[in-house]
């Protein structure tokens, strides 16, 4: 509100026009009576005084009862919870409103109480984590920390207090921080942030996630899940070939065999010869895939591609917008499209051909096959080693597919189909500028 509409101009206006009142009546007596002129200024002071007076007070009382409220929201705002700039109002409105304050102060208090009771629980709790993690104030320097932060820079937490943040080895691109390149910490991290306000400024909370422990319990469940398959596979060709050449054995101590003990034996060991023959089967599987040889890449027409798919799989639809060349090692492609292809036909019906389709993107040459099956019914197995849902299935040939199109610097996904029943496979390869 500007001053001419203040509230101190709009008492001076209301307060002199109640002085000014009184004197229109004196000013008719002083006429009516002829008085003299310093007769008349006698009788004008003896109004006009008081009422000056009574203004001035009138405008003192008010003015002070609102520099009072005004002190008593800076001691609000300062935390001083307390109504004492209004104590020597002990009735009316005032002390109406000196009782708001006192509950107003009240429930500040109580905030700021439980406030900094939860801020003492967070870094007590922080204390106790065992993840890295470390408070910055406002100018980026080092608040407060837990003892894996002090343990990860073996420096004691007093010792490393007020350091900036950059001396650890974090840095901040694009209002994110991150570990940089200086080496500062020893292990690889992922940075977290959040924003906490204290005393009205903003620290920030960084928790440092290890990224080679994610690594390391990755691979444990990896090999865990691995060490699973393979005795679940080994046990099933072994416990068979050991129960029955104990029989073979029993039978072979109970002297020569009849003809129809002649016809088990042989059964016998034709189950044998087959489960072993699996078993070394599964083997060499394991060994195909865990010795995968780098990639020869040559340049190659997507038209060369498609003559060798059509040629093994005459029965899919091959479409492309133009001849597109590639960077790829063309056999181990091949491999992979066969293994992606044979899939995808033998889950589609006869009547639903499987389709393989070109698409260029700006960066990237796409290989698009889709298939009219079931689709995927567990995608968290979908690239688990030797797990398949095919009852001869070897539980291989995708993450095999997938290491295959890795190794030419491309990428495999798989999802469902989001206009038919059905699995859409994409292979990703890198366009290569400058192909002649």
């Amino acid at each position: 509100m500007s001053a001419k509409y203040s509230l101190e101009t709009r008492l001076v206006l209301l307060f002199s026009v109640s002085v000014l009142l009184p004197l229109l009546p004196c000013a008719y007596i002083i006429w009516s009576q002829g008085y003299d002129f310093l007769e008349s200024l006698t009788i004008i002071l003896a109004f006009l005084i008081p009422s000056m007076w009574l203004f001035y007070r009138c405008y003192s009382y008010t003015t002070d009862v609102l520099e009072r409220i005004g002190l008593q929201l800076d001691s609000l705002g300062n935390d001083e919870f307390n109504s004492w700039h209004l104590a020597g109002y002990t009735g009316g409105r005032i002390n109406a409103l000196k009782k708001d304050f006192a509950k107003l102060g009240s429930k500040l208090a109580g905030k700021r109480n439980e406030y900094l009771h939860n801020e003492s629980f967070v870094f007590d709790l922080i204390k106790e984590l065992e993840l890295p993690i470390l408070v910055l104030d406002h100018h980026d320097q080092l608040y407060t920390a837990n003892a894996s932060f002090s343990a990860l820079n073996q420096t004691p937490v007093n010792s490393l207090l007020g350091k900036h943040a950059n001396a650890f080895g974090l840095s901040k691109s694009c209002h994110q921080w991150q570990q940089d390149e200086s080496g500062a910490l020893k292990q690889r991290f992922e940075v977290n942030t959040h924003v906490i306000k204290r005393n009205g400024r903003n620290y920030q909370l960084l928790v440092l996630f290890s990224i080679e422990q994610q690594l390391r319990d990755n691979e444990k469940q990896v090999w865990q899940r691995l060490i699973r398959v393979l005795n679940h596979e080994v046990r099933n060709s072994l416990t068979p070939i050991y129960s029955m050449s104990q029989s073979l054995q029993e039978m072979k101590l109970m002297g020569p065999l009849n003809n129809e003990q002649q016809v088990v034996e042989k059964n016998i060991l034709q189950v044998i010869e087959n489960r072993s023959l699996q078993l070394l089967e599964f083997v060499e599987n394991y060994s195909a895939f865990s010795k995968l040889p780098p990639a020869s890449k040559q340049i190659t027409t997507s038209d060369d591609i498609n003559n060798r798919i059509d040629a093994l799989f005459p029965q899919i639809t091959i479409a492309q917008q133009e001849n597109y060349k590639v960077m790829v090692d063309l056999g181990q492609l091949e491999q992979a499209l066969i293994n992606l292809i044979k899939n995808a036909v033998e889950a589609s019906k006869a009547d639903m051909p499987v389709a393989m389709n070109w698409q260029e993107t700006q960066q990237t040459i796409n290989i698009v096959i889709i298939d009219a099956g079931t689709g995927i019914m567990n995608p968290d197995n979908l690239f688990v080693p030797f797990y398949s849902t095919k009852p001869d299935g070897s539980g291989i040939g995708l993450i095999l597919s997938r290491d295959l199109i890795r190794n030419q610097g491309g990428e495999l996904t798989l999802c469902n189909r989001t206009d038919a029943q059905g699995v859409v496979a994409t292979i990703t390869l890198p366009k290569q500028l400058d192909l002649s």
